[in-house]
Order: C-alpha cells, then structure tokens, then sequence
C-alpha cells in the first residue's frame, strides 16, 4: 500500500491491488486499481461508498472477531458467509437503485471484472467482486424497487413482534 496514490479524500490508487476493497476500522480508505477505466471506477466507488455508509467497516471485523472466538462452532462458520453475502448484496441495491437498465449491465460488467482479476484466498472476503458473483449479476439486473406497501408491512411487523416480545406479562 506504499505505492498507492491519493486519488481524492480516501480514495487511493493502487498498481498493486487487484480487486477494490476498504482497509481501516477508524479511518477508512478505498483502495482501487489502477487500471479501472471512468465509467468502472465509478460503479466500483459507489458500492464502495455504500459499504462506508453502512458502516460495514466495522461491522465485517465485528462479525470475524465473533467468528474467531466460535471457530468450533459450524453454524457461525455459516451465518458469518450469509452475512458477508447480505453485506455485499445490500451495497449492490444501494449503487444500483437509481440506475436504468444499461447502467445496471455497465455496473454487472464493472462487477464481473473485478471479480475476475484475480485475487488470493482470503478467509473472509471483504472486497467488491468475491461473493457470489453470478447471483450478484442476477440480482442487479433483475433489481427491482420494493413496493411501499412490502416496507410498510415489513415495518408494522417488526414493531408488532417488538411490541409481543419486550412486554413483560
């Protein structure tokens, strides 16, 4: 990470780096590619940054520190793979929302070559293209807004279930 060039803020560039990723729980740094072209590095930047937002940062340690600690345990071995899918399929819907469909292909075209640029094992995958890829492109190009009725059911349950669970009877 030495070589890496400050791009703008906290984003950097990277000879390097073959696939983009966040390094740094307090503060934060995007590491990109170098050879990503405009359009690329834009998509790639906006999952990133919705990654930021979450706060997912700290949340990816927090679960593999969990992970580290029930290492024994085959059913956290299997929510810690959920939740890194459902971290990086919400960073999907969230840099997708508002685009169109040809922006979307761009962005599925964005994701299929990051994800094939060849990056090492790793335990726990923290990067832009790693997680089920083909669902990814799927899911991105099949996104479809959630109707406000869907939210608003979602949101009168949860509240229901709170309600039911916290009362002392």
């Amino acid at each position: 990470m030495r070589e890496a060039a400050l791009l703008r803020e906290n984003i950097w560039l990277c000879d390097a780096v073959a696939s983009p990723f966040i390094l740094g729980v307090l503060r934060p740094r995007v590491y990109l590619p170098s050879g990503l072209d405009g359009a690329a590095r834009d998509y790639v930047l906006a999952h990133e940054r919705a990654h930021l937002a979450r706060r997912d940062h700290w949340w990816k340690p927090l679960g593999y520190l969990l992970l580290a600690v029930y290492w024994f345990q085959p059913l956290c071995w299997f929510a810690y793979r959920c939740f890194c899918q459902d971290l990086e399929l919400a960073c999907d819907e969230r840099a997708v929302r508002e685009l169109g469909l040809a922006e979307r292909k761009a962005y599925s075209s964005a994701l299929l070559s990051s994800a094939t640029a060849g990056r090492a094992v790793l335990a726990c995958p923290l990067a832009f293209g790693e997680v089920g890829v083909k669902e990814r492109v799927k899911r991105v190009l099949n996104y479809k807004k959630p109707a406000f009725w869907v939210t608003l059911i979602a949101i009168l349950l949860c509240t229901l279930l709170a309600v039911c669970f916290l009362t002392n009877p």
